[in-house]
């Protein structure tokens, strides 16, 4: 059972109108990682009823995970994360068409075609520089980063924004795990959702903008790239 469209998004519609939430419900996404911000960016896409969202993942639930991972619980450990995202992504909105690939994003990805968003969830560079080497001239890409007490957000158009990859050259991944607290990865997804919609409005605020967050003082500076 899906619902009416009027109930269901009867909060929101007040806010974007009808036009805009069929806007959404036309739209294709590409969540790359599912982890600390892809889980909430993915379920915002789905809460607010996204047509279709592909996810891309490779990893498994583990401990660590739970403090910031909002789809995954403690009967999840050891499971593939995309096989619980999609669970209970359709549980969320049945209206979503969610479209697991299995794989690791590397040199060798493929993005599938019809995609108008990228959003970059991921934890390491290499990684997201093959993401926005893979993604289409035309197609929106929305970065995500969040380590500690900062955070920062970007969108970029490929073919007419810089290439990631130069934007953030000669970076290195820190050795081990990051650190991240449960509210780091939700403000910053939350902000990543806010410019995907913006986007998929035809109004990105941060297009070629870095916007950095204070997250232990909430301050915020904006750095054009």
């Amino acid at each position: 059972m899906s619902g009416n469209p009027s109930q269901r998004y009867a909060r929101q519609l007040p806010v974007w109108g009808e036009q805009r939430q069929r806007r959404l419900a036309r739209s294709t996404v590409l969540v790359g990682g599912v982890g600390g911000l892809g889980a909430t960016v993915a379920q915002l896409l789905a809460r607010a009823g996204v047509g279709r969202l592909y996810l891309v993942d490779d990893g498994r639930v583990d401990w660590p995970d739970l403090n910031r991972q909002t789809l995954y619980g403690e009967g999840d450990i050891g499971r593939a994360k995309l096989s619980v995202a999609a669970e209970r992504l359709a549980a969320i909105n049945s209206t979503v068409e969610v479209i697991p690939l299995t794989g690791r994003i590397d040199e060798a990805f493929a993005l599938p075609a019809g995609i108008e968003v990228v959003a970059d969830c991921l934890d390491n560079w290499p990684s997201r520089f093959a993401l926005h080497r893979a993604a289409p001239v035309g197609v929106w890409f929305v970065h995500g980063a969040v380590q500690g007490e900062q955070g920062q957000v970007l969108t970029l158009k490929v073919g007419a924004s810089q290439p990631l990859a130069r934007i953030f050259a000669g970076l290195a991944q820190p050795p081990g795990s990051l650190p991240v607290t449960p509210d780091g990865a939700a403000i910053i997804a939350g902000l990543m959702t806010n410019e995907i919609f913006a986007v998929l409005g035809d109004a990105p605020k941060l297009l070629d903008r870095i916007m950095v967050v204070g997250l232990g003082d909430l301050h915020s500076a904006f750095l054009e790239v």
